[in-house]
């Protein structure tokens, strides 16, 4: 590439960005002092001076570039680290959301089976009631009969008491 094919040149064509590009050949002095006021607000060395041929501005230079390098990887690495966890809490969700559904299923079930359980109840009460009355009537019936047969029993006695009395009578 000539000087003149460099000045030309365009960042978007080389890194697909957006069709805005930071810097270009008019710019470079006020784009440096925008990148290290902004990698010293970052927390990233300063002194990024990209004009330097002295091997200690090289160095920082590089060591700039080094660690956003590393920085970036570090957020590739969260992020994936992120996305996996996310994933991983999805699956759990789902796999939460299935038991949730199979136990409310569960409980529905049990549900109507209380339901026919009580209504069988109700119904078992329902005919040991009856049968209790109805136990309760014959007990009643039987007792008069007693009492019946125990008042003829006693009239019978008595009666027979009173014809030995007129026998006894017609003897003498």
């Amino acid at each position: 590439m000539t000087s003149t094919d460099t000045a030309n040149f365009d960042l978007r064509s080389s890194y697909g960005a957006s069709e805005y590009t930071f810097a270009d050949v008019d710019n470079l002095d006020h784009c440096t002092k925008y990148l290290n006021q902004t990698l010293v607000t970052f927390g990233f060395p300063a002194s990024l001076d990209l004009f330097a041929t002295d091997p200690v501005s090289i160095a920082r230079t590089c060591n700039c570039i080094y660690s956003l390098l590393q920085q970036r990887q570090r957020d590739i690495e969260f992020r994936e680290s992120t996305n996996d966890q996310r994933q991983r809490l999805s699956s759990d969700i789902s796999r939460l959301e299935a038991k949730v559904e199979r136990l409310e299923s569960q409980l529905s079930a049990k549900d109507r089976e209380i339901a026919t359980i009580t209504r069988t109840e109700a119904k078992a009460k329902a005919a040991l009631k009856a049968q209790i009355e109805k136990l309760q009537q014959e007990r009643d019936e039987f007792q008069k009969m007693v009492i019946g047969n125990q008042q003829v029993k006693t009239q019978q006695i008595h009666e027979m008491k009173k014809k030995e009395k007129e026998y006894i009578k017609l003897q003498v």
